[in-house]
């Protein structure tokens, strides 16, 4: 019996050590993904173990969207994302075994903004966006507002235009119901010009086209008396009605105008007449003083001594006394040479003057001077000769202006703060009483553009000057003659009012 037991206990570890041992099975499974997000057709590649390296062997599913497998190898799976795919866990199912990820995927099916460049801008700059699922459906808002002049470059970038009214805030993309919104804010820049709103007001009859010595303006309450070259007529604007019709007609070149009390006077550039509007009468001087040619004529109650101050031709500074006939009317006139200090600068009649009841300014060749008591001119901005378009202090900033005839033309407001037509630029600077000087009207980057001169905000256009003048209210409106924003020779050019946000 002993025996027996003997030989089973044998028989059954010969049996035992006869059989084969078998293997471990293989590793299997997803070690990574990347990129961890992406949109319909994005190539995701998974490294793990185990994979098949037959594509079609490996089922990927993106939640319960299957995959294209593009590439394989046991170690890496190249996917392209499907149009199914949800969020969530990335699955491998290879020859009856599944591996899951342990992070999830986020599939994106809406536009994304990851970021923008410049980070901020004003209205009408281009910015670029970057980011995923751009379609030629998406739309743009800057924190709200919609813009205009979206460009496609790719699906994952736009061109588009920073709208009217934008304010700062997040840039936010919608396509078909699916929107996307930017990690940080755009900083939306408001400029000084952006607080002027700039309003057609009528058109001017045509004057000359060539030969011109520039379109000259005067207010009064209420209402504006414009001159010009070619003309023998002073036109006047009713402020109310916004008619323009002809005022009185003269028979010489009448450029120069001012007002002053009940008085309109008036300058011609030829021989140096004058004529005075007083009581209803319109009357010429009786001699003329060829130093008294009026390129630019203002009131001169500043100085003290004169009726009027006036710029000729030669850029020299004459102070006029208007004698009286019965106390209506001017019939005839005395002439001071004020300061002759920038005759002989390379444009003539470039001097354009400014006055207010204390103070008189000049604009010419480029820079801004203000007379002094001893009756010299102090360099108030720019630099003489130096051209260009620079805000800053004192002689730091740059002017252009229109050379010969063309000089820019400036008004001055009670606080002696000169407010300057800007030829080359298109732009309204405005110079403190420190010499500070700043761009209050116009843009630069507009300037040049067909139909440059519209109404609008300040900062979304730019005036056409060419012979044109500016006058400002007691309130401090500012009124511009520019070139009209059509090509009618009936209509060359108008009036702009310009108002100021307070």
């Amino acid at each position: 019996m002993k025996n027996a037991l003997l030989t089973i206990v044998f028989l059954l570890s010969v049996l035992l050590s006869c059989k084969k041992s078998e293997p471990e099975p293989s590793p299997f499974s997803i070690l990574g993904f990347t990129p961890v997000q992406g949109v319909v057709g994005t190539a995701v590649t998974i490294s793990g173990e185990g994979f098949s390296t037959d594509p079609v062997k490996n089922v990927v599913k993106f939640g319960t969207g299957v995959a294209t497998v593009t590439t394989a190898s046991s170690t890496q799976l190249v996917v392209s994302v499907p149009a199914t795919a949800q969020s969530g866990k990335i699955t491998v199912e290879t020859e009856g075994r599944t591996a899951t990820s342990a992070t999830d995927f986020t599939f994106i099916d809406g536009p994304v903004v990851t970021s923008f460049t410049p980070e901020q801008g004003e209205e009408g700059d281009q910015i670029t966006l970057t980011g995923l699922n751009f379609t030629n459906n998406t739309a743009v808002k800057f924190n709200g507002i919609a813009a205009t002049g979206i460009t496609r470059t790719s699906t994952t970038a736009l061109k588009v235009i920073v709208p009217d009214g934008a304010t700062t805030g997040k840039i936010t993309l919608e396509d078909a119901g699916k929107s996307g919104t930017s990690p940080t804010d755009f900083t939306v820049i408001v400029p000084l010009s952006a607080k002027a709103t700039v309003t057609k007001l009528a058109g001017i009859p045509a004057f000359a086209t060539s030969g011109a010595d520039g379109v000259r303006m005067a207010y009064a309450p209420n209402l504006l008396y414009i001159t010009g070259p070619g003309q023998k007529t002073v036109y006047r604007m009713d402020l109310t009605t916004l008619g323009v019709a002809p005022f009185q007609t003269t028979a010489d070149s009448p450029v120069g105008i001012a007002t002053s009390s009940d008085q309109v006077y008036v300058g011609d550039t030829g021989a140096g007449y004058y004529y005075t509007y007083r009581f209803g009468n319109f009357t010429k001087s009786a001699a003329a003083d060829p130093k008294a040619q009026s390129f630019s004529l203002k009131p001169g109650g500043a100085t003290g001594k004169y009726s009027y101050i006036c710029a000729n031709f030669n850029n020299e500074l004459v102070g006029i006394v208007n004698g009286t006939a019965g106390g209506n009317t001017a019939s005839s006139f005395s002439t001071t040479l004020v300061n002759g200090q920038l005759k002989g600068t390379p444009d003539q009649a470039n001097a354009q003057l400014g006055t207010n009841a204390k103070s008189v300014f000049v604009f010419c060749n480029q820079a801004l001077w203000k007379l002094q008591p001893d009756n010299t001119l102090k360099l108030v901005a720019g630099t003489a000769g130096q051209k260009g378009y620079v805000d800053g202090a004192g002689s730091a900033a740059r002017f252009q202006d229109g050379g010969y005839a063309r000089g820019n033309t400036i008004a001055v407001d009670e606080s002696d703060n000169v407010y300057v037509n800007d030829y080359g630029s298109g732009c309204v600077r405005k110079v403190d009483a420190s010499g500070n000087v700043t761009t209050v009207v116009g843009n630069k980057k507009f300037f040049g553009q067909t139909g440059a001169t519209k109404s609008g905000r300040g900062n979304r256009m730019a005036f056409r000057f060419d012979q044109f003048d500016i006058a400002i209210a007691p309130d401090g409106t500012l009124y511009v003659i520019a070139n009209n924003d059509v090509t009618s020779q009936t209509l060359r050019f108008a009036v702009y009012k310009v108002v100021f946000d307070k």
